[in-house]
């Protein structure tokens, strides 16, 4: 087989994407003078994969598979001389289809199978997976505010709208509110911590033969899984200024590097969902500031010395 297509990739969210166009040919090499195949069939199959399943033993539980198309290459019984013969086929994914995913939960994942029986009831079988992904198009950077009652602090975090596994993570962070308002007290940051967390969501179904367990038909066992794919520390490098009601700016790079094995986010009809958290700690200390002294002030200070 030889795919023509470029990579196989739905750009934007699933409700506004197109899809992606795979297209290829498929060749069938006859080494005999001749043969005669009464048919060749080709499929597009999605195997879902649940890693948690309802009966471990159970491959109904553990894998559902579902046909998307299928290619009557030959339907009826056909000589085919010595040579290599092919078929050229396309198809357009569409849009709303999860991309390839790989978790701790679940795997989605898609394969082309190509079978192709003879008159004496040989079968040739090809297969050849492909991988679908979603590339989701930039927008404006995202604002996420916090309050942290009963202080007047407050965080304000700008980062951008999308992350991509290898690549760095640009944060903004401010802290408003530092100065309290009778500029008796003020917080300084000591430390800042940050992590990057990956939340894996599977309902696992149940087949015919065991959905007794769960009380019947369409219901299925909820699983979750919660892991760190990136952390780090900042110790230094923000700018405080206590002027007004103070104010604390940081900025800094996080990121998920490309060995973390990182999945990519995904929601599918099919109960699989993977998102990521960005989780940041700080730590603030607070300090009494004692009033300046005025000049009179010093010079009696001066003079009782």
């Amino acid at each position: 087989m030889s795919i023509e297509s470029p990579p196989l990739v739905c750009y934007g969210q699933p409700k506004e994407s197109t899809g992606a166009l795979l297209s290829g040919i498929l060749k069938l090499e006859v080494k005999e003078t001749e043969q005669t195949f009464e048919a060749f069939t080709m499929r597009l199959l999605a195997d879902v994969l649940t890693r948690r399943p309802v009966s471990a033993h159970c491959s109904d539980c553990t894998t559902s598979v579902s046909e998307l198309h299928r290619w009557p290459l030959i339907s009826e019984p056909v000589v085919l001389k010595k040579g290599t013969h092919t078929y050229p086929f396309s198809y357009l994914l569409p849009g709303h289809l999860p991309a390839s995913n790989n978790n701790a939960l679940s795997r989605i994942s898609y394969c082309i199978y190509a079978t192709a029986t003879t008159v004496k009831g040989d079968e040739i079988k090809f297969e050849k997976p492909i991988t679908l992904r979603r590339a989701i198009l930039p927008g404006p950077d995202k604002n996420s505010t916090r309050v942290f009652p009963p202080t007047d602090l407050s965080a304000n975090v700008t980062l951008p709208p999308v992350v991509y596994p290898g690549s760095d993570l640009p944060l903004h962070i401010r802290l408003d509110g530092v100065l309290s308002k009778a500029r008796t007290n003020r917080w300084r940051l000591k430390k800042l911590s940050w992590r990057i967390d990956e939340t894996s969501r599977v309902v696992s179904p149940a087949c015919k033969h065991h959905s007794s367990k769960l009380g019947g038909d369409g219901k299925g066992l909820l699983h979750e899984d919660v892991r760190t794919v990136s952390s780090g520390e900042v110790k230094d490098g923000w700018k405080s200024d206590f002027t007004t009601d103070g104010k604390i700016e940081v900025e800094f790079n996080a990121g998920i590097p490309a060995h973390a094995d990182v999945a990519c986010d995904v929601d599918s009809p099919c109960g699989i969902s993977v998102s990521h958290n960005l989780v940041v700690e700080m730590i603030v200390a607070e300090e009494h500031v004692c009033p300046p002294l005025s000049f009179y002030s010093l010079a009696s200070i001066l003079k009782l010395s």
